[in-house]
């Protein structure tokens, strides 16, 4: 759900059953090992839905009654998570630490793996990321083959959420797709709390595009958020969550803030009662309603209002958000307070672009740290540790052009029906620059159109440097949405602050396949629509 239930705190221990209706209390039932398991899903959903305190009495409760070692996993792992939603987080910590010896101790994987992600958050907002990692890692090196085991899919929707806490984007991408497979016979509210949370992700990294060059957000991403959050709403059919129809809500008028008219969107967002006034339950929501509200405020020329608003959300939801969130709406009040920052040239813009470079240069170097820690957990000889590593291109950090031509093969075989697009990439203007400043000067401006073409990139999508100055992209996209990713693109190189005055363009072949292809051939097409492009002057897209 939001971040405080789902992002920050794997939401899913549960046997799928229905969650009972009301509280169920000590008063009213003998705390038997099989009444605990009972409890278990109802207690998971009313903690992430605002009766965390409620539900930590009960589970305190049922404790005492000494149940089985099966039944005081489901007890501890709930309690661990209503104090962690209290804010009291060094306790959790201690209870998980006990939870994960006890799920050690009776061999159950997949609870440990449920119980480690937890901790993974837990250390994260102690500010011990290393640790975070370690338990990350021992996560994502267990054994979780059996997809139709409900105690399996609850493991791994909680790894995909410690993943993305951790910022190991690629992991959360391979997670959900081993999920799509099998997410109608998902309990309802694990298929719930999973569609919600990747609304936010997709929601993310819309807005998160208009804070980079060129500065627009990302209308795809945004349309495909507004899309998941109302399937969210029709599998929770009003049954689980409370706070899905909020999301809803929210996630549908921040659209309209961010592409529509602005007026509108105030009126639909100022009409959604109490949002900060909601619990942790909430956090999520009301970050992105409050980013709607200011960029609202902003184009009405009210944007003092917008900051003030801003500032307020920001100190409501501190402690309940993962940061790339926080961060997020934190630049749209910085942007309120400062109108003129964004303005093309100004330090602010140019302080934004390198800082962001750096993030996804560090963001792709934890990703390869991390999945050498997790080959040498599952006893993984060092041969096959370096041959991961030999994947990134070492200049640009990019996948090379190995990995490159494995998603190719893989993109190329994928059933009729879905279509896959890809963009052959080559610039224009390099070789002068190479001829004219050097190839250290070359080699910068590829470092920097390598960081400025992955930022554009969607986060599914795969970018590699194919050679030279050439670069691949292979994104599940129909033809339209890839001219339009291909656009987004150019306007990228176009605009990407470049050392030494040196300003290259980009000539863009756009294929796109719809049932299996072969790779020849549809590299083929891609490379002479790229050259069609660059005989005609450069700086533009040609589909194939």
């Amino acid at each position: 759900m939001s971040s405080s239930d789902a992002h920050q705190a794997p939401p899913f221990f549960g046997t799928g059953l229905v969650p009972l209706a009301g509280s169920v209390t000590g008063a009213h039932l003998r705390w038997t090992s099989a009444a605990v398991l009972a409890a278990r899903p109802d207690w998971v959903v009313r903690a992430q839905d605002g009766f965390a305190e409620d539900v930590l009495a009960e589970v305190e409760e049922a404790l005492r009654a000494g149940p089985e070692p099966c039944a005081r996993t489901a007890a501890l792992y709930v309690q661990a998570l209503c104090l962690m939603t209290l804010g009291e987080t060094p306790i959790a910590v201690m209870v998980t630490r006990e939870l994960i010896a006890l799920c050690r101790s009776t061999g159950h994987v997949a609870a440990t793996v449920q119980a480690r992600c937890l901790l993974v958050e837990l250390l994260r907002r102690e500010g011990q990321l290393e640790q975070a990692v370690e338990q990350l890692a021992h996560a994502a090196a267990a054994d979780l083959d059996d997809l139709h085991d409900p105690e399996v899919q609850l493991a791994l929707g909680a790894l995909a959420s410690a993943h993305r806490l951790i910022g190991v984007t690629e992991g959360v991408r391979e997670i959900h797709r081993r999920l799509d497979g099998v997410e109608q016979n998902l309990p309802r509210h694990q298929r719930v709390a999973r569609l919600s949370n990747l609304a936010f992700e997709h929601a993310e990294r819309g807005v998160r595009a208009a804070h980079r060059p060129p500065f627009a957000a990302d209308h795809d991403q945004l349309d495909e958020a507004v899309a998941t959050i109302a399937r969210a709403v029709e599998a929770d059919a009003g049954l689980t969550f409370r706070v899905v129809g909020l999301e809803c809500e929210v996630l549908t008028a921040l659209s309209v803030a961010m592409l529509g008219d602005a007026s509108q969107a105030l009126d639909r967002l100022t009409g959604i009662p109490g949002v900060l006034e909601r619990g942790p339950e909430a956090a999520s929501a009301q970050v992105f309603w409050a980013i709607g509200m200011i960029r609202a405020l902003v184009r009405l020329d009210r944007a003092g209002e917008g900051a003030a608003l801003g500032a307020r959300a920001l100190a409501v939801v501190r402690d309940h958000v993962i940061d790339s969130e926080r961060q997020a709406l934190a630049h749209e009040v910085m942007l309120a307070e400062h109108p003129r920052v964004a303005d093309p040239g100004s330090g602010t813009v140019e302080y934004l672009s390198l800082a962001g470079r750096r993030e996804d240069e560090t963001s792709t170097l934890l990703d390869a740290l991390f999945r050498a820690r997790v080959d040498l957990l599952r006893g993984a000889d060092e041969r096959k540790v370096l041959a991961r590593a030999a994947r990134l291109d070492p200049l640009t950090n990019l996948v090379n052009r190995r990995g490159g031509a494995d998603a190719i093969a893989e993109a190329a075989s994928l059933p009729a029906g879905e279509p896959v697009a890809l963009l052959l990439i080559d610039l224009d203007g390099f070789k002068e620059v190479n001829d004219s400043q050097g190839h250290l000067a070359g080699d910068v401006v590829l470092q920097q159109v390598s960081a400025a073409l992955r930022t554009a990139a969607r986060l599914e999508d795969v970018v590699a440097r194919w050679g030279g100055d050439e670069f691949v992209v292979i994104a599940l996209l129909e033809e339209g949405r890839a001219v339009a990713l291909a656009e987004r693109l150019l306007e990228t190189v176009r605009t990407c602050p470049q050392s030494g005055g040196a300003r290259v363009t980009a000539s863009i072949g756009v294929a796109v396949r719809t049932a299996p292809v072969d790779e020849p051939e549809w590299l083929r097409r891609a490379d002479e629509a790229m050259y069609t492009a660059k005989r005609a002057g450069g700086d533009s897209a040609v589909v194939g």
